[in-house]
């Protein structure tokens, strides 16, 4: 899985990578063999000198089928902003890879019962 992690407007931009690819490696880990590419934008909206509900992460999943997943969330505070959207990221690639583990288990038990049939 590839991951590209672009930072705009916000202070230590070093650090912001490390914990955004850290929190990402970890909440993907087990679906890494499905997902092509990772796209992580973290932005502060109104620039460094405002503050407010104005820093936004989002991430673009890209899965080896070219579907494509787009999570994003808004706060003040960074981390828990990316805490938030990571969190949220495994929740959703986990329930839309057990729907495909679903449709491929019932997809092959029609096909055992046509072949067993002829």
């Amino acid at each position: 899985m590839h991951v590209q992690i672009q930072v705009k407007g916000l202070t230590k931009a070093t650090q912001l990578r490390r914990f955004a690819a850290r929190k990402l490696e970890v909440a993907l880990a087990q679906f890494s063999h499905s997902i092509q590419e990772a796209h992580v934008r973290l932005n502060d909206i109104n620039g460094p000198d405002r503050g407010g509900v104005d820093k936004l992460c989002r991430v673009v999943l890209r899965f080896k089928d070219n579907s494509i997943m787009v999570i994003e969330e808004l706060g003040s505070e960074v981390y828990q902003v990316i805490d938030r959207v990571v969190d949220r990221l495994h929740q959703s690639v986990s329930r839309q890879m057990s729907r495909v583990a679903r449709i491929d288990r019932q997809g092959i038990r029609q096909s055992n019962l046509l072949a067993s049939s002829i």
